[in-house]
């Protein structure tokens, strides 16, 4: 059974827009990929690729439920071209105890168009993502056909290692995160895929928008590190869509043999099995009695920096 993967990659571009806008480019981008050389097995799209009418303020920020009209749509498009399907993420909207909550969120489908999971970003973006409730869920899922499991991140998520550390844990191969990432940050993020790559003995592909976005920008650039933290690819800061395909069996072997057939770093993880003394209650990590309470809103992030003498 071959282990290679096809994964078709969308590097969209373009302000935000409603969902019947941003389904008519996923349509065009996804046929664009299946009639290349190399057809994909597997497509993802950048974070808000599915479109949310995001209009700066919570009460403004707008959804769909999951499964809903745009789960539907983004279901036949999975079907109908025979693919595994990450269009990217969305506003989902979930009426709890009487309130409307709002995660953002990716559906997975399967090639028969069936929905699999949702991932619900864990580490929103804040005080930008203020309106975004943190899910608490890892997710992965399997291309059955050859064995491949595929983890799943979101944008911020990468920030914070545990989460790709967890995700291979669970046996994640190939890790995949859509993003938003904005102009000025690319210089000091554009080490972290091949790093995550590295310490993970995983495939990692970094989806970022590129162009306008809400009143800013993206820098694009999204990139496919090697688990051995080579990058593969790396695009530019426009709109992008290409087909690459992954030896998942090089990945076996690195986690098998050690990366440059020296260091085992998954494998011999559990002989040694460093302790964690914070894992389930972060709070009481001695940093934090020096650190602030987080800055959630745009308003508590000024004060703050205004009573540290950083804002006028």
């Amino acid at each position: 059974m071959s282990r290679c993967l096809n994964v078709g990659m969308v590097q969209s571009g373009g302000p935000a827009a409603d969902f019947e806008t941003c389904l008519a480019r996923i349509k065009k981008d996804v046929e664009k990929l299946m009639g290349g050389m190399n057809v994909p097995e597997l497509i993802a799209g950048v974070e808000m690729a599915v479109g949310c009418c995001w209009k700066g303020s919570p009460d403004k920020l707008e959804g769909d439920t999951i499964p809903g009209r745009v789960t539907q749509e983004l279901s036949a498009i999975a079907k109908e071209n025979g693919i595994y399907f990450m269009p990217g993420s969305m506003v989902e909207r979930v009426e709890k105890d009487g309130k409307t909550i709002r995660y953002n969120s990716i559906p997975i489908f399967d090639p028969q168009g069936e929905l699999i999971d949702v991932y619900r970003k864990i580490c929103p973006y804040y005080p930008a993502e203020s309106a975004i409730t943190p899910g608490d869920r890892y997710v992965t899922f399997d291309i059955k056909e050859k064995n491949i499991k595929i983890g799943v991140l979101n944008c911020h998520d990468w920030c914070f290692p545990e989460i790709s550390r967890n995700l291979a844990l669970l046996g994640a191969e190939v890790l995949i995160k859509p993003a938003i990432d904005p102009e000025g940050l690319y210089e000091i993020c554009k080490t972290v895929a091949p790093t995550r790559a590295f310490e993970n003995q995983a495939y990692f592909i970094s989806l970022n928008h590129a162009g306008e976005w809400a009143g800013g920008y993206a820098y694009g650039h999204s990139m496919v590190a090697a688990p051995d933290g080579r990058i593969l690819y790396e695009a530019g800061q426009t709109p992008v869509s290409l087909t690459m395909t992954l030896d998942l069996d090089q990945v076996e072997n690195i986690r098998r043999y050690g990366t440059g057939y020296t260091d085992q770093l998954l494998r011999q993880l559990p002989h040694f099995n460093p302790p964690m003394p914070y894992a389930e209650c972060i709070k009481d990590a001695p940093i934090y009695k020096k650190l602030p309470e987080p800055d959630l809103t745009v308003e508590c992030r000024k004060k703050m920096f205004k009573e540290e003498g950083l804002l006028w």
